[in-house]
């Protein structure tokens, strides 16, 4: 697996307060990592349905709407080059919402994706699930959620939970990355599922060959183990007993059958957290991890 590498992050915008605070998350990383930002808004088909900008424009034919939330996405774009001095395009898009993303992730060959979610609870998320998690589960590339409460810019504590999955370490070479940029403290975070003697060594034997690479990366770090059935909760409780600003995990996490009731570990973090989440689709090959120094 090759190193990540931040060039370009896409930023869906619906003009609410949370895609707003992903722009701002999105300026701040995009100076930091001297990347270049798309900004891209998605007119779904039934557009008269939803409130896009203001409740007045769905009295707007297609056309003057069009002309209206390409205007008010080009000054967004001013806003953000001018506030911390990168590149930033716009892409204006019509169909569905999830599909469009994910088409003009790959066609501008995009490297991360921010976009605020609202998170959900009770029967909605059991049945349906964030809108983000939606997307979650079909890009390609990174996704950073960040919801409302989400106002401080920069990762310091960033949390690195591990479990036993078969792809749980490929995460990790994001997080020194972001690390190495923000002069972060990664809090390695072991999440136990077995009480037996042998897979619990095989944990541990995991859980120290990441530290190893953590210490050649000259990062500070935690680690700690915390054994328990619902592995979600451990996480974000653990997340806010340190203050952590980023929760960094796998999209292919899966729960135990006490957390399931919920929807899927990565879900429950995506819809509970309060704090960023970094999501990242498992790659199927040989090769586990690498370092990427």
């Amino acid at each position: 697996m090759k190193a990540f590498d931040l060039k370009k992050i896409l930023i869906p915008i619906d003009f609410s307060e949370t895609s707003m605070l992903a722009i701002e998350h999105a300026g701040f990383m995009a100076q930091l990592f001297k990347a270049e930002l798309v900004l891209l808004h998605v007119v779904e088909k039934h557009w008269e349905q939803f409130d896009i900008i203001a409740p007045e424009l769905r009295i707007l034919p297609p056309s003057d709407l069009m002309n209206v939330i390409e205007k008010k996405l080009g000054e967004v774009a001013i806003d953000i080059r001018s506030k911390y001095g990168v590149k930033s395009t716009t892409v204006l898009s019509t169909g569905n919402i999830f599909n469009e993303i994910r088409s003009i992730s790959k066609e501008q060959n995009v490297d991360l994706v921010v976009m605020g979610t609202h998170g959900t609870s009770g029967f909605v998320e059991f049945f349906i699930g964030s809108n983000t998690f939606k997307m979650v589960t079909q890009s390609e590339c990174p996704i950073i959620s960040v919801q409302v409460h989400s106002k401080k810019l920069g990762f310091k504590e960033i949390l690195l939970p591990i479990d036993d999955s078969v792809h749980s370490r490929q995460k990790v070479n994001q997080a020194i990355v972001l690390a190495k940029h923000f002069a972060s403290k990664i809090h390695i975070l072991g999440l136990a599922d077995s009480e037996d003697e042998t897979e619990l060594k095989k944990f541990q034997l995991k859980l120290d060959q990441i530290e190893e690479y953590i210490k050649k990366c000259d990062l500070p770090f935690s680690r700690t183990t915390i054994d328990g059935k619902n592995q979600a909760k451990i996480t974000y409780d653990y997340a806010k007993l340190i203050n952590a600003d980023l929760i960094v995990i796998m999209t292919d996490q899966e729960e135990d059958i006490t957390g399931r009731m919920m929807g899927t570990y990565a879900q429950q973090i995506i819809n509970h957290s309060k704090i960023p989440v970094m999501s990242i689709q498992p790659k199927f090959s040989n090769i586990e991890w690498v370092h990427p120094y």
